[in-house]
């Protein structure tokens, strides 16, 4: 008995060991820490993060299998061809539309207030790019969490790719960033109404609008 549930112990502490592994090399290729095409070696990551080879590994294979890592002689940063962004935008906007219009009818009014707090972040002038990022990145994840549906919020997850080979606020003109920070705006208060239909125009939109910047910018349609 003692030894099934050390094993069991064990299982759940590797598993745990892993999660974590998988969420550090993650967010390092998100945030474009670590480059397209960099090389990944099990034990560099291994000593870096202060855990065994085998957490590694088992975070490689899972980040293989959402894309953002691939097999080459080894491991590396998947790279993404310019049009591949232009369907994960699409795939955006189909899955945190889909999500806002179930949050609509399950916010909270402690994550609605969680969200002006974001929009007051973001819009103040002193912020620089990095904190934006990270306060837009919460606030698309609080509102897909928001949805009640933790499969819109793994599909979501997996959507949220880095735009590695350019920085977004350099393609935005003033004008565009005043639009952005009004269709933030549009969702919280669409969301906060209890507009389903509405929140999910206003998710929509506010998505296909990066992807025509992003599209022009490219030179793509």
């Amino acid at each position: 008995m003692e030894a099934t549930t050390h094993a069991a112990m064990s299982a759940v502490s590797s598993s745990v060991a892993a999660d974590s592994v998988h969420e550090r090399i993650r967010d390092s290729i998100l945030s474009g820490e670590l480059r397209p095409n960099a090389r990944l070696v099990e034990g560099d990551l291994a000593a870096w993060l202060g855990v065994s080879r085998t957490p590694v590994r088992e975070a490689l294979l899972r980040l293989t299998q959402e894309g953002l890592v691939a097999r080459s002689r080894g491991w590396i940063v998947r790279e993404h061809p310019p049009e591949e962004f232009l369907r994960i935008l699409e795939a955006r906007a189909a899955t945190e539309g889909g999500a806002a219009a179930l949050a609509a009818r399950n916010i909270t009014e402690a994550e609605l207030a969680e969200l002006r707090e974001l929009l007051d972040g973001m819009e103040h002038p002193d912020a620089s790019r990095t904190q934006v990022n990270e306060l837009n990145k919460r606030f698309h994840q609080l509102v897909t969490e928001a949805s009640r549906n933790y499969l819109l919020v793994q599909f979501a997850q997996r959507t949220r790719i880095s735009y590695w080979n350019f920085t977004l606020s350099s393609l935005y003109t003033p004008e565009d960033t005043a639009t952005v920070n009004a269709q933030h705006r549009e969702i919280v208060e669409r969301l906060a109404a209890g507009d389903a239909e509405g929140s999910e125009r206003a998710v929509r939109a506010h998505i296909e609008r990066t992807r025509a910047v992003l599209g022009a910018a490219l030179g793509l349609s």
